[in-house]
């Protein structure tokens, strides 16, 4: 579903989300199997046993231990004779990313066996010191390149700048994946010592060297380089070539520009070779060197970068939904508007004025609205893309012009139309302006029946009364496609008075369709509108409700108690009590005591929707004797009520760990700084949901509080948790705080940690900063990492921006993928499902659905939410 992007009004949205797994979801209690008490020591005592055999069976058990117990028999256990015994207990050193097991291992440098001396690097690359990676400086003469290979990739990954000098003294190895692993290192450790150096290996007879020659230098980010990065433009490598032009762009070179420039209008294969360089058989091509150079014209962004871009627009295709000219253009920036709108002020070709639009669409730039409506009506600009343009721009002010093509002839323009008028209108701020267009239209019998359907999200998007009251008569239209836009977009905005009372109506009477999709759009329109008023009676039928509507009612109900307060009347307003003088908050928690399992998850999230002390009070009392599965949901439902922060911490200490993984949560939304010192020991409960929440819920309240350096002192020493959701979390809520670890963590975690969800929180974490280790730390992973959400991650990463204003209520439905169905979507929620959801600010929550398959979010920063693999399926 759409979500608003108001920052004056918190609409519930309802989602409908597939959990993102590539196995069959694990349920509570069967998610892994456990270790025997006595198995640990069992392998304690096997690792000092005199049977080798023994020994080795032992040492490779060693990674199933809790950390705490494998690090220490770890670190016994290195020194063993036995070389398989000491393999295998580095294997498990690595797994674990156990600290300062570099040290242990420098002896092992100097073993006879290669297989020890290979062990050793792969174990200082994942936990380093300064000593072990200085003493690594020895091996790079090993007489087994895997061996120097493998030093050097350990001390690059270090980037400590002792490994300079011994790393410059075999850039000549006689192995050439040698020499590239050398000038891979001294990029990543960024020393300036390292770039005349470097420039001499341009021209290696081999190009996997150059290659990596290349990449160094534009990490290393020094002027002195362009002169060597611009001779390797003419590279018989496209490899090369790739790495070179990026390399300038990176260094910001207007000096390269030409150059660049040509690479981008060449013909394929038309660049020069490198003297006495054979061919490549690389796959890249032509058209990789082609989109490399406009990605570096783009971070060049100087007037002559932007003017060869602007060139490149002509043999465009403005119909694609992506392009690497139009990119590059946008990558420039501001620095870049003038001179589209010089562009468009002239006579350029019709590509070229359309990509100039779509730029300044992206770009937001509101100052070129009056050129763009100008090559509109010149002609310049064509129809369909400058009304994309327009609807990209944001700019309400444009909403005039794109009115007037409505009723344009062309099938194409009415469309894009229709699309840009409805992206420039927010229903929480109602603009009436295109109700009478929109209506006639939608009422005409020449518009085609795909059109009516935009027509009435439109109408929706506009928030105005007199769009609501066109749109009721077709509340009950025959196309059941075409009444379920109206429902939603009933559901866009609430009106007032008799006019919202006549929406509420015709979407309750819509609860009564025997289309199940009828109900359930009718259900979610009314969560977002519906009056307090509409409270008791959704009460009232979710009691008596046969089974199949209880999930709608549900929706319904939780909305609308949100608006009520506990006489039932608008919240703040003064309305009469019902007869037994008892309040709503009364008869919501008596149909608790009563309801079925179906009915009760709606009613308590209700009840914790409410506003008032009241519905805190019901919700805290109810805690103490309550089932397991109610414990769960008003542990959710206390998110909304800071005054029963109490019965919140006593549902921390719960036995079950559902129930506590969403109090630790709902803690982290309605506990304040005092909330601290019963969060942080949490780090270290045993059930991944409760710690990852706690990291999370830490983040959230010293936040709030402005404490950063309390957020830091907790999440930093979370930082080497064996559980990688532990892990990200920590990192997202330092983001969130406003904190960071002293030294290269986070840094460290993009380079080296296993887990995509870490490096994917460390990216954030590091674009915050805009420290130049941190940056170039992020260019590395967008080129190097394997994963290409990550890659793709840290090369967008950027500086902070201002969050999206305000924040909404989210019901999510997990939906979970069936890897033992043929990896098919299974066609319901699943009751107490295992989640992980991560919110827009990167924060994960984990734990379990409710009985319905249902999980509320209270407060959820605008933006896009997903939900990834559940913790129990993540290693």
């Amino acid at each position: 579903m759409r979500r608003s992007s108001s920052p004056l009004r918190r609409l519930p949205q309802v989602l409908l989300v597939v959990a993102a797994s590539a196995a069959a979801v694990a349920w509570p209690g069967g998610a892994a199997a456990t270790l025997w008490p006595n198995v640990p020591e069992q392998i304690a005592r096997a690792l000092t046993s005199g049977d080798a055999l023994e020994r080795r069976l032992a040492a490779t058990r060693v990674g199933e231990l809790a950390p705490e117990t494998a690090i220490r028999l770890i670190q016994r256990g290195m020194s063993d004779p036995d070389v398989e015994v000491r393999l295998h207990l580095a294997g498990a050193a690595v797994r674990l990313r156990m600290p300062r097991a570099g040290d242990l291992v420098i002896e092992w440098l100097g073993e006879g066996d290669a297989r020890l001396r290979l062990a050793a690097c792969d174990v200082i690359r994942a936990a380093p010191t300064d000593r072990s990676v200085v003493a690594l400086g020895r091996v790079l003469g090993d007489p087994d390149p895997h061996v120097r290979l493998a030093a050097a990739t350990a001390m690059g990954a270090a980037g400590l700048p002792d490994a300079v000098s011994p790393l410059l003294g075999h850039l000549d190895d006689t192995a050439p994946e040698v020499r590239a692993e050398v000038a891979r290192a001294l990029g990543r450790i960024g020393d300036a010592r390292a770039v005349v150096p470097l420039i001499g290996k341009v021209q290696d007879s081999v190009p996997e060297v150059r290659k990596a020659t290349a990449r160094a230098l534009g990490e290393l980010g020094d002027p002195r380089a362009v002169s060597a990065l611009l001779l390797a433009l003419q590279d018989a490598s496209q490899d090369v070539r790739v790495e070179a032009v990026t390399a300038l762009g990176r260094l910001r070179s207007d000096d390269a520009t030409s150059a660049i420039a040509d690479l981008v209008t060449a013909s394929p294969g038309a660049a020069g070779a490198f003297p006495g360089a054979r061919p490549s058989d690389s796959a890249t091509s032509s058209n990789d060197v082609r989109e490399a150079a406009l990605r570096a014209l783009g971070r060049i962004g100087s007037d002559a970068a932007v003017k060869a871009l602007l060139a490149a627009l002509a043999k465009d295709n403005p119909a694609a939904p992506r392009s690497a000219v139009r990119d590059a253009l946008v990558s420039a920036g501001a620095a870049a508007v003038p001179a589209l709108v010089a562009a468009l002020a002239a006579a350029p070709s019709a590509n070229a004025a359309a990509g100039a639009a779509l730029v300044l669409g992206e770009l937001k730039a509101r100052e070129a609205l009056p050129a763009l409506a100008r090559g509109m009506q010149r002609g310049v600009v064509p129809l369909r893309h400058g009304l994309r343009a327009l609807g990209a721009l944001g700019d309400p002010a444009a909403l005039p012009g794109v009115l007037e093509l409505l009723g344009d002839g062309d099938p194409a323009v009415r469309a894009e139309a229709i699309r840009a008028a409805t992206a420039l209108l927010d229903p929480a701020r109602p603009d009436g302006r295109a109700v009478d267009p929109a209506r006639a239209l939608l009422v005409d019998p020449a518009t085609a029946p795909d059109e009516k359907l935009a027509l009435v999200q439109l109408l929706g998007r506009t928030g105005s009364p007199r769009a609501q009251a066109a749109l009721l008569p077709l509340a009950k239209a025959r196309s059941t496609p075409l009444r379920l836009a109206v429902i939603e977009a009933l559901g866009a905005a609430r009106a007032a008075g008799q006019l919202g009372a006549a929406v509420d109506a015709a979407l309750l009477a819509a609860l009564d369709d025997e289309s199940a999709d009828v109900r359930l759009r009718a259900a979610i329109a009314l969560s977002r509108v519906a009056g307090p008023g509409s409270a008791r009676p959704l009460l009232q039928r979710l009691t008596v409700a046969a089974e199949q509507d209880r999930g709608a009612l549900g929706i319904a109900l939780s909305g609308a108690l949100s608006r009520a307060d506990d006489a039932g009347g608008a919240s703040g307003a003064k309305a009469a009590r019902d007869a037994s003088g008892k309040g709503l908050v009364h008869e919501v928690a008596a149909a608790i005591a009563s309801a079925p399992d179906a009915a009760r998850d709606a009613l308590i999230e209700g009840l914790g929707r409410m506003p008032g002390q009241a519905a805190g009070a019901a919700l805290a009392r109810m805690a103490s004797a309550a089932p397991i599965d109610d414990r769960r949901k008003i542990a959710e439902a206390l998110a909304g009520h800071p005054e029963a922060a109490a019965a919140l911490r006593k549902l921390a200490g719960d036995p079950d760990p559902g129930v506590r993984a969403n109090a630790v949560w709902s803690l982290g939304a309605a506990g304040d700084k005092d909330a601290l010192p019963l969060l942080v020991p949490l780090l270290k409960d045993p059930d991944v949901a409760v710690a990852g929440n706690a990291a999370g819920a830490i983040g959230r309240a010293a936040g709030r509080a402005g404490q950063p350096a309390r957020a830091a002192a907790a999440l930093c020493a979370a930082l080497p948790d064996a559980r990688p959701y532990v892990r990200a979390n920590a990192l997202a809520a330092l983001t969130v705080a406003g904190a960071r670890c002293d030294g290269d963590a986070a840094r460290d975690l993009l380079a080296r940690d296993p887990a995509e969800a870490v490096r994917l929180a460390a990216a954030d974490h590091l674009a915050r900063s805009g420290a130049d280790d941190d940056r170039r730390a992020l260019a590395r992973c967008a080129a190097e990492d394997r994963n290409a959400a990550v890659a793709g991650r840290c090369a967008r990463a950027a500086p902070p921006r201002a969050p999206a204003a305000g924040a909404e209520d989210v019901v999510v439905f997990v939906v979970p993928f069936d890897a033992g169905r043929g990896g098919s979507v299974r066609d319901a929620p699943a009751p107490r499902a295992p989640f992980a959801l991560v919110r827009a600010d990167g924060l994960m929550r984990l734990g379990v659905a409710d009985r319905r398959g249902e999980l509320f979010e209270r407060g959820a920063p605008r933006g896009p939410i997903r939900l990834t693999v559940p913790a129990p399926l993540v290693k």
